[in-house]
């Protein structure tokens, strides 16, 4: 919980300094009521008007892939000179409470916090989208929206639909090898993800026949120096539980899962490691129940 304030703490002063003061990667712009950063890919030209491109983009109804209240994601058409341009991805989050949009004065934004995650990643050797550009729409300073436009990742599947489609159990176990390397190569640099899934882990897999993957939606995860044998266990938690859901997985699948994640972080022996996730699934089938009883569903 500490190394988590910490990281927070560190987080948010990173963000004022990118406001206040002259960062080596990312610029800082302030525009119409909007605070945009961007990397230096992103032409200032394009980051000045950024406010129309993101209602040009979300008003395309035909190119947006998700919606709910909250957040929102849609695709376009990154411009490029002399090129047709690439395809990017943009997320939007709305704030849907007002105290959260105070908070957010002088604290950075959901999308803001992704990017600052995500390059931090990336300088770690971990595959994930690039972020180029940040823009947070505020009314008298208070947070209403943000925005974060990443690269497009071409040729990708998600790692579940990627696997369902081998029939070989030896490149199943394969597979799931590599995922159990890349989940515990997570870990062992310090991040959590909130909300892990073989949903948005990306495989890409080039002319050669050899497979990348890509961890994804990572806005509420947390960069800290140790994950906790807790967090470990909640990650592989909500890996098998997805895995249980599915007839192709079977037990021998989820105990090698298990085995191997063991052996690649060397960090609990199995049995440990299944006591503490089946302690995660107690408290989660609990905290699932008492849900219920609020709505009064029991």
């Amino acid at each position: 919980m500490f190394q988590n304030v910490v990281s927070i703490l560190e987080s948010n002063f990173i963000y004022l300094s990118q406001i206040f003061a002259r960062d080596r990667e990312i610029k800082f712009l302030y525009k119409d009521g909007v605070r945009i950063f961007f990397t230096k890919d992103v032409p200032s030209d394009f980051a000045k008007s950024i406010n129309s491109f993101l209602d040009h983009s979300f008003s395309d109804k035909s190119t947006l892939l998700k919606s709910t209240k909250s957040r929102a994601v849609t695709t376009d058409i990154f411009p490029q000179n002399g090129s047709n341009g690439k395809r990017i991805f943009i997320k939007r989050y709305m704030v849907t409470n007002r105290l959260k949009g105070i908070i957010n004065l002088i604290t950075p934004s959901k999308a803001w916090r992704e990017m600052y995650i995500t390059n931090k990643l990336l300088k770690s050797g971990i595959p994930t989208a690039k972020p180029l550009l940040v823009a947070e729409k505020r009314s008298n300073s208070r947070l209403k929206e943000s925005y974060l436009i990443t690269e497009g990742i071409p040729n990708t599947k998600t790692f579940l639909s990627f696997i369902q489609s081998e029939t070989s159990q030896k490149k199943k176990r394969e597979l799931l090898g590599k995922l159990t390397n890349f989940i515990s190569r997570l870990h062992n640099e310090g991040f959590y993800h909130a909300d892990l899934s073989l949903r948005n882990i990306l495989v890409s897999e080039t002319k050669g026949n050899d497979l990348e993957l890509f961890v994804m939606d990572i806005d509420k995860g947390i960069l800290s120096k140790k994950v906790s044998s807790w967090s470990r266990a909640k990650n592989l938690f909500q890996i098998l539980r997805l895995m249980n859901q599915k007839l192709y997985f079977t037990e021998d699948d989820r105990n090698f899962l298990i085995e191997n994640y063991s052996e690649n972080s060397n960090f609990l022996p199995p049995d440990k490691l299944w006591k503490q996730i089946k302690r995660v699934d107690l408290y989660s089938t609990i905290k699932k129940n008492y849900r219920k009883i609020k709505r009064g569903e029991i």
